[in-house]
């Protein structure tokens, strides 16, 4: 179920966007009459997917033990950006409307990217000695656990894992399904630490 509200979470926030991004084109384009036509006509669809978007957000909110800071900016991003948007198209504002098309983007492309940058840094050890359980804990925990058995968006159990090494180190790479990958986190020798780290589970 919480993939799915993911995807679904995703799917209306893309939504939200194409109908607002097509509205300021028609009035970047001065087509005044067709955009006063979509707004009265999509009003409710808009409605709707704002509390969508917003309502399952909550929810998968909900679902994390921490929440990062670039999670905050994203919500108040869209938060802003949604009335800004609405303001302009009613009032035919186009800073206004554009802005608001920039700030949803920017706020989506921070959170796929989890940075602000859209370049998430190498990780930092700071803990030498426990360097693959430092790994885990900030970066696998979250949808792991602790013990490697949370299973948070159908992530696998780690403790009954039957993955070869490499199998592993391509899933920590390049992720699979909705597990990103780190291959611009973690360098090789951080990938064994974790790898080492995940293997006292079993």
């Amino acid at each position: 179920m919480d993939i799915g509200m993911r995807h679904f979470h995703v799917t209306a926030v893309i939504f939200l966007f194409l109908f607002m991004l097509f509205k300021t084109i028609l009035l970047l384009a001065n087509n005044t009459i067709l955009l006063d036509k979509v707004r009265k006509t999509t009003k409710i669809i808009d409605i709707l997917l704002g509390v969508i978007a917003v309502a399952t957000g909550v929810y998968l909110l909900t679902l994390k033990s921490t929440v990062e800071s670039y999670i905050w900016v994203k919500i108040l991003l869209v938060l802003f950006a949604i009335p800004l948007g609405i303001v302009g198209h009613k009032r035919q504002k186009k800073p206004l409307a554009v802005l608001s098309v920039l700030l949803i983007i920017y706020a989506f492309a921070v959170g796929e990217t989890h940075s602000f940058k859209f370049k998430r840094d190498q990780f930092i050890v700071t803990k030498p000695d426990q360097a693959g359980k430092e790994i885990y804990q900030a970066l696998c925990v979250e949808c792991h656990g602790d013990d490697g058995k949370k299973g948070l968006y159908k992530a696998p159990d780690l403790t009954k894992s039957v993955l070869s090494e490499s199998e592993t180190t391509a899933r920590i790479l390049y992720g699979k399904g909705i597990m990103m990958g780190y291959k611009n986190e973690l360098n090789d020798q951080q990938v064994q630490q974790v790898m080492d780290y995940i293997s006292t589970f079993r």
